[in-house]
């Protein structure tokens, strides 16, 4: 009788080379995993998708290494890293290769950069992309983007949108769209037109290269969480759709929160540069010392309160856009809290991503908690995969900031009996371990 360890498995191919199990010419063993210390860093809107690995040092290792960069085919090939368990979930990472660093000496170690396929789609060609739409019409920022697809010539697949902020860019207008200069990149156009909106865009890379616009979470207009753990055996999580994902015991070491105030016009996103954001009215109470300062400037004066317009880029001029401050307002809120944790990955973990969903349960069930995850680094080291998570809430606040899916996991929580009178820390593993039939 056999049977296999229930571990994490990390899967990297170049082309048609198994660098996990090499399977290529030359002296390298067969079967000899030639990448190890495989780690993928995934950030919301700061970058795109990063990744690393060490390469075998060993003669015939490193020769094998100076084949494929040597090989224009191997250079212009997909690089796949995939974290996954068997019987389990996975995800399916696309990269290519930017660079290396090789040290010398008593310690000999080459390591391998790789980025995604969108630092030459979006951030390569510079090109003028002013946009002129009908005055009394208008047009909507849907059609700005698909205008913009076309100037700059990249495939209509490569942005994809979350439903809500979807539904959203078909609605608000604008009338011309000069959004980041008249000389910029396409992936600085996709952001700075639909930030504009209250939206944010993020680099994805899981199973092929796209942009993926998504809508402040707690901007509850619709807004949908699937189950994390109920993704099918072997598949990736659809990049444009927001997973839940419970914490609790069997699954995180320690968790660390931190909210820190920050002056109204300094920004939480970490971006190159920083726009002026729209600002809330005056409410004659204050809460906090910084509150009660801003009160006594706030008065009337010959300059009227606040950046004219909501607009945080003067390039883009907005016919109907009454939503964009105030999600562009819950973009910056939901980054004012903030939280962290590392831990093993879990079979339920595989696959999480920024703009899913943490919860947060209570032991008695009466309350939950929910991020919104912001960084996912997935790291292989010494035979383990352990991932590193960081996500982000409103500060100062108990209510849950989309209440209609907290009180679907809060329901759901209960019904595992991961909560309530009825827990149990078999179902905490349960949740955590639990594997589908092959």
């Amino acid at each position: 009788m056999t049977g296999n360890l229930i571990i994490p498995r990390v899967r990297v191919t170049w082309g048609d080379i198994n660098l996990s199990a090499y399977n290529g010419k030359g002296d390298f063993p067969q079967g000899r995993p030639l990448v190890y210390d495989v780690e993928v860093d995934l950030q919301d809107s700061a970058q795109g998708p990063t990744a690393r690995m060490k390469w075998d040092p060993t003669g015939p290792g490193f020769s094998v290494y100076e084949q494929l960069v040597s090989d224009q085919n191997y250079m212009q090939s997909i690089i796949y890293i995939e974290f996954f368990y068997l019987r389990g979930k996975r995800i399916k990472f696309a990269f290519v290769w930017s660079g290396q660093s090789i040290n010398y000496g008593n310690d000999m170690s080459v390591t391998v950069m790789m980025v995604s396929e969108l630092a030459g789609l979006i951030n390569w060609n510079v090109r003028n992309s002013a946009q002129a739409f009908d005055e009394k019409k208008g047009g909507t920022f849907l059609d700005s983007i698909n205008r913009g697809i076309k100037q700059f010539g990249v495939p209509p697949s490569l942005v994809k949108y979350n439903e809500v902020a979807k539904k959203d860019l078909e609605k608000a207008k604008l009338t011309a769209n000069y959004s980041g200069g008249n000389d910029q990149t396409f992936g600085a156009f996709v952001s700075s037109t639909v930030e504009q909106n209250g939206n944010a865009a993020f680099a994805s890379n899981i199973d092929e290269a796209s942009v993926i616009v998504f809508p402040p979470y707690s901007w509850d207009k619709g807004v949908v969480v699937e189950d994390g753990s109920k993704i099918p055996f072997a598949t990736s999580p659809k990049p444009e759709v927001r997973y839940g994902y419970f914490l609790g015991p069997s699954i995180i070491n320690s968790i660390q929160r931190t909210s820190e105030w920050k002056p109204p016009q300094q920004t939480n996103k970490k971006t190159p540069a920083t726009q002026t954001k729209p600002q809330k009215k005056p409410t004659g109470k204050a809460e906090s010392a910084q509150q009660t300062q801003a009160q006594k400037s706030a008065g009337k004066t010959s300059a009227p309160l606040g950046p004219t317009g909501g607009r945080t880029n003067p390039g883009v001029i907005n016919k109907e856009n009454k939503d964009g401050p105030e999600k562009q307002l819950l973009q910056n809120e939901e980054k004012s809290a903030t939280l962290s944790f590392q831990t093993m990955l879990t079979p339920v973990l595989v696959g999480i991503k920024p703009y899913d969903i943490l919860y947060i349960p209570s032991f008695k069930g009466d309350f939950i908690e929910d991020w919104q995850v912001t960084s996912v680094s997935y790291d292989q080291s010494d035979g383990n995969v352990s991932v590193s998570v960081n996500a982000g809430r409103k500060a100062g606040t108990s209510d849950p900031m989309v209440a209609s899916q907290a009180d679907k996991f809060k329901a759901l929580a209960k019904s595992l009996n991961l909560v309530g009178p009825n827990a149990t820390l078999d179902a905490w593993d349960s949740y955590a371990w639990g594997l589908q039939s092959a």
